[in-house]
């Protein structure tokens, strides 16, 4: 298990990526919205850090920029990705919602509510098919349980007794609507009746993550079976970058990155060293976006080509 430390300067660097992708995007520099995950940090660290990547695959939705960081993914390629610029992980042609890197365990994030699932059990199928020992995680929202591929994926893995672990980011949010209006009953209760393992955490208490992560990842690897795991996460942002959120009450919602700052402050860790950690992966994080800004956009480039071509 990877120390606490290391762990919380990720996360903080997941969050400072985002920020500066989200002033690349008020700058016009991003192709279309920008879907923050700010506030599910400590989840996808938690589970990614029990992985063997790329041996494991990892689908995410349309929200993954962090996601695909946390599974190890080359942050300067990622940033060109989402701008659109050449030397992206798809050379800047799949953009922020469709984020490819198998080579690193990030499979595919998908802009489809719930298309990811389906994915991961691809995945999950072919390591069990191939015997790699290998599994499958697949993150996804809340609202996108409600999908139909969802329900199929869970009936299939557990019909077919696949290695892929279900992780639910449960914000209590589906884009604007909330999930008390458009969600019965409750997330464990519906997949329990699959016959599947379940468990629900805190997504605010890393140490609790960790332990539930390693348990259920452990429980796939060890069983060739799948399990679900519900996190409950804040939604800091919108449900895209420059949302006005006039659908909800804009409280201030308890930070994940705050509640790990403080169980490490009170298990021995010095304020100064973790703003120095704090301060470097923010000035990372510009330094990556910056030169993303500064590469060729692909869009310039196409354009260039249809219009030596003589357009239409």
């Amino acid at each position: 298990m990877t120390d606490l430390k290391i762990l919380y300067e990720r996360a903080v660097f997941m969050r400072a990526f985002e920020e500066r992708i989200a002033a690349a995007s008020d700058a016009g520099h991003v192709p279309g919205l920008v879907h923050l995950a700010s506030g599910a940090e400590l989840v996808e660290l938690a589970v990614i850090d029990q992985l063997e990547g790329p041996l494991d695959q990892v689908s995410g939705s349309h929200r993954s920029h962090g996601l695909a960081l946390a599974c190890g993914v080359d942050p300067l390629a990622l940033a060109r990705e989402i701008l659109g610029r050449a030397g992206g992980l798809s050379n800047g042609l799949g953009g922020t919602q469709h984020l490819l890197a198998p080579e690193s365990g990030f499979l595919t994030s998908n802009g489809i509510v719930g298309g990811q699932v389906p994915l991961a059990a691809g995945a999950a199928l072919s390591a069990k098919t191939l015997r790699t020992g290998g599994i499958a995680v697949a993150f996804m929202g809340d609202g996108a349980v409600n999908q139909g591929a969802v329900f199929e994926t869970i009936n299939l893995a557990v019909s077919l007794q696949l290695p892929l672990l279900f992780v639910v980011e449960n914000n209590g949010l589906g884009q604007s609507t909330g999930s008390g209006y458009a969600t019965a009953g409750s997330l464990i209760g519906r997949t329990r009746a699959f016959g599947i393992a379940a468990e629900q955490v805190d997504g605010n208490d890393m140490p609790l993550l960790l332990r539930t992560a390693d348990r259920l990842v452990g429980w796939v690897r060890k069983t060739g079976s799948p399990a679900f795991v519900e996190a409950k996460v804040p939604r800091i942002s919108g449900h895209y970058h420059g949302d006005a959120q006039g659908y909800r009450a804009l409280q201030k919602v308890a930070d994940p990155l705050v509640s790990f700052r403080e169980i490490l402050a009170k298990t021995g860790s010095e304020n100064d060293e973790l703003k120095e950690l704090e301060l470097g992966a923010k000035l990372r994080a510009e330094d990556i976006v910056s030169k993303a800004e500064g590469t060729k956009d692909k869009s310039d480039e196409a354009l260039m080509a249809w219009q030596q071509g003589g357009g239409f």
